[in-house]
């Protein structure tokens, strides 16, 4: 159609230049120059538009796996009285997904595109380039054209329960110990009651002191029995890969992110250790922001030099005599992993290994 208009147009305009050179008139001199300014006119616009055009987005830069927001993309454009119109098709990374939205506009050439997006996998994704379309209002000229502006979304993992795990034992003997005397949960010492927190269990509600102040209590026991836990997270890229991505390896964080939130409600303190990664404690005062310990493992990959395996001697060590050790590895290295801690485990050591 667009092909049909300038045809017609540019016809248009050599009949009347022709039939003004022969019969000696003016007026198709005139209508014949309108013409070509106007062909040239919007051609020059839409040549030209593209550098005096900016995007801006409006979406969030955090986002939790398998969270869904609307966003949308604006284009602003020097060209006044809407002489240029702008069509916007926005682009992402493969951890993030964008489905558009259908407008009451009838054109698509309005510069504002909105979309519904999606995060699929955590870490650092990107939003962008953003493909534009830009064509003048009688759709003669049509130019496609990349604006390299790209924003960065943080996709936090989404904390999954880990099915074997449990709060009791660690240090040296303590797992044999909680064996032969049954599981203790959360300590049989209580000494206090305090405020509902979300998440505490039910069975630990505190009906008389809920009724004297009015709302929710719970027991608070003794947690000098539940041991510290140092969860040591295999960082090598030994991962079953799938293309890009590390399927078992982001399950591992979400693993993890569940127990570093599940770990102050239980009153248990936890470490963080990796073979590319710092000592990471996790303190009280840590918690009170816990999107921050969720963007820490969001940023972690499995790119480091050695596996946690060369590290787990100096672990031992350090933390072996009071410190329960958790051990995150591939599923497909697991028989090593368990080969290696048998050892310590026959000494009493507390050192399980998840995968």
């Amino acid at each position: 159609m667009r092909e049909y208009k300038l045809t017609a147009l540019m016809a248009a305009t050599s009949f009347l230049l022709c039939s003004g050179l022969m019969t000696n008139n003016r007026q198709m001199y005139w209508m014949a120059c309108v013409l070509g300014a106007l062909m040239g006119g919007a051609y020059l616009l839409v040549r030209r538009g593209v550098q005096q055009t900016t995007v801006q987005r409006h979406c969030p830069t955090e986002l939790m796996e398998g969270e869904t927001v609307d966003a949308q993309v604006v284009v602003a454009t020097r060209a006044r009285w809407g002489l240029l119109w702008v069509k916007a098709e926005e682009t992402a990374s493969a951890g993030l997904a964008v489905e558009p939205l259908p407008t009451e506009q009838d054109s698509p050439f309005t510069g504002v595109m909105h979309y519904r997006l999606t995060a699929l996998r955590r870490g650092a994704q990107r939003l962008g380039p953003v493909y534009l379309t830009l064509s003048d209002p009688f759709g003669l000229f049509v130019r496609q054209e990349r604006v390299d502006d790209t924003t960065e979304v943080l996709v936090l993992p989404r904390p999954i329960a880990l099915p074997r795990w449990n709060w009791e034992g660690g240090g040296r003997g303590r797992l044999i110990a909680s064996t032969l005397h049954g599981k203790r949960g959360e300590g049989t010492d209580w000494h206090g009651v305090r405020p509902y927190t979300p998440g505490d269990p039910l069975r630990r509600i505190h009906w008389r002191a809920t009724a004297r102040h009015g709302d929710w209590h719970v027991k608070e026991f003794e947690v000098s029995q539940l041991a510290p836990t140092v969860l040591a997270l295999e960082q090598a890229p030994t991962w079953r890969a799938d293309g890009e991505a590390y399927p078992d390896f982001d399950q591992a964080i979400r693993h993890l992110a569940w127990i570093i939130l599940e770990a102050p409600r239980q009153g248990v303190s936890v470490i963080l250790v990796g073979a590319n990664l710092p000592e990471v404690r996790l303190t009280p005062e840590s918690y009170t922001d816990p999107r921050a310990l969720l963007r820490l493992l969001a940023r972690l990959h499995p790119d480091a030099d050695h596996s946690i395996l060369d590290d787990l001697p100096r672990l031992i060590q350090q933390y072996g005599e009071r410190y329960r050790i958790a051990l995150f590895a591939p599923p497909q290295e697991y028989a090593v992993f368990h080969m290696r801690v048998q050892g310590y485990q026959a000494q009493g050591y507390a050192v399980e290994v998840y995968a």
